[in-house]
């Protein structure tokens, strides 16, 4: 009886060991799954977010192709909100200028004055060729009417600067000083703007003279808090001749053009300020 009671007994030992033993397996089978769970899940978010920030090559990202890319494309999205059923002004044969220069791409014309000028594109922000030198490629302090390197050569942009000469003899952006006059000024609203397809009517918002300073660096007019703040601080420019339309005043998703030229104080600018009215085809 006492051989079979301890056999009884080791066998029930044995059981529970064996028991016990499975349990502990399956514990450390579950601790390393869970291990390499976690180790596999921070391989593709942890461990990526690190690399990206470390190697930034890794998201490279050419934002001046990009951006000609899409300048290339008309932008309907925005174009299409401005649409008019007017009939375009003129023809403006961009071709004709563009066999002279190349960077041609669109022209300028102000009712009321003798702006009426081919615009060039300047890639170059710290030498702009064409600012310097004519439409023949010849040095001539006048230069040509270009727009900022900062800007889409497609005036999609919520605030593209026109950049023009202001010299004696009154050509180029010199007639610009004309909107200082308040009589002018009122008469004269309209800014035209002329692609290859297409007509880009601007009603002028404001004329003043204010800092130097690139507004584009200073400004990003792509947020409404920044944008709003840019044209609310017009209102406390100190210029006596400055005049303005309150109610032409931009709304952020507007899309605003800055013609500037110099004034008799080098440290400031002249600034006519208008805003896209309407698009004809």
């Amino acid at each position: 009886m006492g051989d079979k009671g301890d056999r009884t007994r080791m066998s029930g030992t044995k059981k529970l060991i064996t028991v016990a033993t499975v349990i502990v397996l399956v514990a450390i089978a579950g601790a390393i799954a869970a291990v390499v769970y976690k180790y596999n899940t921070r391989s593709v978010s942890e461990d990526t977010a690190e690399d990206i920030l470390s190697a930034p090559e890794a998201i490279d990202f050419d934002f001046e192709k990009n951006a000609k890319e899409d300048a290339a494309k008309r932008p309907d999205e925005w174009y299409g909100a401005y649409e008019s059923a007017g009939p375009i002004d003129k023809v403006a044969d961009i071709e004709i200028f563009r066999q002279k220069c190349p960077d041609v791409y669109a022209v300028i014309q102000i009712p009321g004055t003798d702006i009426d000028y081919p615009i060039a594109y300047c890639e170059d922000a710290v030498d702009p060729f064409w600012f310097t030198h004519d439409i023949d490629g010849n040095p001539d302090e006048k230069g040509m009417i270009i727009t900022d390197s900062l800007n889409r050569n497609d005036f999609s942009d919520p605030m593209t600067l026109i950049y023009g000469q202001a010299p004696d003899d009154g050509t180029m952006f010199a007639d610009l000083a004309a909107f200082r006059n308040a009589d002018f000024f009122e008469d004269h609203d309209r800014i035209n703007i002329y692609l290859e397809d297409s007509q880009l009517v601007y009603r002028v918002f404001a004329c003043y003279i204010g800092s130097n300073e690139h507004i584009l660096v200073e400004n990003d007019f792509n947020d409404p808090s920044e944008f709003n703040a840019f044209f609310d601080s017009i209102d406390e420019v100190r210029d006596l001749s400055m005049n303005i339309r309150q109610d032409a005043k931009p709304a952020f998703t507007d899309h605003v053009i800055a013609l500037v030229t110099h004034c008799d104080d080098d440290s400031k600018r002249l600034f006519v300020l208008a805003v896209l009215d309407e698009i004809r085809y």
